[in-house]
Parts: C-alpha cells; sequence; structure tokens
C-alpha cells in the first residue's frame, strides 16, 4: 500500500501499521516520522467493532486471544497471549486468510473457516473487503452467544 509522509511528502510503500494512542501510523521511510494512517470510514466501523469485541470477550475462558489481521498490511490489533510475536501472527494470518479466500472462491456462501491445531481451533471471519478476525478456541466452535451477536449469519438472499 502507498501512502505519502505528512512531513517529508515523500511516497512510502506501507507493509506495517503501528497502533500507538490508538491511533494508526506508519513510519516513514525516508525521513521517520510516524505519520497517521487513515482507514476509509467502513474500516475504522470494524476497527472499533473489534475493539469492543476484544474487550467483552476477555471474561470467556473459551477464548484464548483474537487478533486483527488486514490481507496487505499485517497485523493490526493483537490480543493473543505474549508467546506468540507478531512475526509469528502475521504468518499465522496471511496463511489462515489464504485458507479463507480459498473457499470462498468454491464456495460463496462459507463464512467462516476453521482450522484446528492440536486441542486448539482457529476460527477465521471476514470483517471486511480485506480484514480478517482471527479467534483462537479451546472448543471446536465459537460460543452461541459470543458467534450470534458479532458475527451474525447472513439474511436471506445473501448467497
Amino acid at each position: 500500500m502507498i501512502c505519502f509522509c505528512e512531513d517529508c511528502g515523500k511516497k512510502n510503500q506501507v507493509t506495517f501499521i503501528e497502533f500507538s494512542t490508538g491511533q494508526a501510523r506508519f513510519r516513514c521511510a525516508v525521513c521517520g516520522y510516524l505519520s497517521p494512517y487513515h482507514f476509509n470510514p467502513r474500516e475504522n466501523a470494524i476497527l472499533e467493532q473489534a475493539e469492543i469485541f476484544f474487550e467483552e470477550t476477555r471474561n470467556f475462558p473459551e477464548i484464548l486471544g483474537s487478533f486483527l489481521f488486514h490481507r496487505d498490511l499485517g497485523l493490526l490489533k493483537n490480543h493473543m497471549p505474549e508467546i506468540l510475536k507478531p512475526a509469528d501472527l502475521d504468518f499465522l494470518g496471511k496463511k489462515l486468510a489464504r485458507i479463507y479466500e480459498y473457499g470462498q472462491s468454491e464456495l460463496g456462501h462459507v463464512n467462516e473457516t476453521t482450522l484446528c491445531i492440536a486441542d486448539k481451533t482457529m476460527v477465521v471471519k471476514k470483517m471486511g473487503k480485506t480484514l480478517f478476525m482471527i479467534i483462537a478456541c479451546k472448543s471446536s466452535t465459537l460460543p452461541r452467544n459470543i458467534s450470534e451477536r458479532y458475527f451474525p449469519p447472513a439474511g436471506p438472499g445473501a448467497f
């Protein structure tokens, strides 16, 4: 993704977004300035919804953690155990987003991908055109009250 620095005006190939003080920013490769990154309104709404999801699911022992992944920018928000480093989550996010998109290409009505690893489950939900929520659970599905509240099923005619 290409963005221009607010300070020097130079073009930057943005591959990583920092969230400092709740604001999305990228570091200019030329001058080092921390420029704000502006998401579109739809992405901002998804980021707000994701933040609420992160806060409210801390009390559910079935959910081990979750993170928000952008197909082009990588890891955006991380609420996973500290043993998983950002590079690990970026790699995992790329692979899981690709698996989800392969399923979508063949079966357009797929709205969730689940991958079981050992005794843990990774649930991938598409939140926007390029945004994915990846949730690590102890069970093979999300708790029903969470799934219905944050990821309502598609209405009639959605397929």
